[in-house]
């Protein structure tokens, strides 16, 4: 179905939007409503390349266990690590729920790891800091690191229109793919693969948009009363006959530990 936008957005409708929306249960976006144009790879279908099922697997910022407990049938035995008590709990109510045996998950800070050296065939990390020593150290060698970071051109027009740029965000925030490349082949691994795009995609309307707003780590928090004006201005601006247009900008790197 194809959206066009022509209403004025008030402030009382989004009041009543972002009510409606609720907010994340862990770090679910499946209520989102989205469209991207192709992409050339998919996280998941790039993992499940690396993962066998005698794999003991470190997923780093797993968040509510979300993405890592579909993967579960691809290893022998998992642990999903985030340093928020919040999300672990959320991870570990989503494990029962399915019914998943061979998944652990524990409160941890990746810079932070408590465990021994050489742990883990594949270790995981889909757009969370990455602490390059940290990650060589529990890696087996032969093993793999795979992560997907959000990139820093990544809805610049939504940040624009709110007075944001990728430097709002403060330093540590981006860790571009080259440079963690580089820091990886300084630490003894090898770069098996760098992969990049930018292409345009849509929230598919204004409900899936705020939720974004209220879902996402911003430079401030959402503010209905403070961002009204910003968010009407991007439902002007930006609406098209396929949604609410912006940009998802993503790398990829897979390293091998020597």
């Amino acid at each position: 179905m194809e959206y066009t936008f022509r209403m004025e957005l008030t402030l009382e409708r989004l009041r009543q939007i972002s009510d409606s929306v609720g907010v994340r249960v862990g770090w679910d976006f499946s209520r989102m409503r989205t469209k991207c144009a192709p992409v050339p790879w998919n996280y998941p279908d790039v993992v499940r390349q690396f993962l066998a099922n005698t794999d003991c697997v470190l997923d780093v910022g797993t968040g509510g266990g979300e993405l890592f407990l579909t993967l579960a049938p691809c290893f022998r035995k998992g642990i999903g690590i985030d340093a928020s008590t919040e999300m672990i709990e959320q991870a570990l109510r989503n494990k029962g729920t399915r019914g998943i045996t061979n998944v652990d998950f524990k409160v941890m800070d990746g810079n932070h790891l408590k465990f021994a050296d050489a742990e883990f065939e594949i270790v995981l990390n889909r757009h969370c800091d990455v602490n390059v020593s940290e990650t060589a150290r529990v890696l087996r060698p032969q093993g793999y690191f795979i992560t997907q970071q959000v990139g820093y051109r990544n809805t610049l027009n939504i940040l624009k229109a709110f007075g944001w740029t990728p430097a709002s965000f403060g330093d540590g925030w981006w860790q571009p793919v080259e440079e963690l490349a580089a820091t990886f082949e300084q630490s003894g691994c090898r770069v098996v693969a760098k992969a990049e795009y930018d292409v345009r995609y849509w929230f598919c309307d204004v409900e899936s948009l705020v939720f974004w707003l209220k879902a996402v780590p911003l430079p401030e928090p959402f503010d209905v009363e403070k961002h009204w004006e910003g968010v009407n201005h991007i439902f002007q601006e930006y609406s098209t006959r396929q949604g609410i247009e912006t940009n998802e900008h993503r790398e990829l790197l897979i390293v091998g530990k020597k």
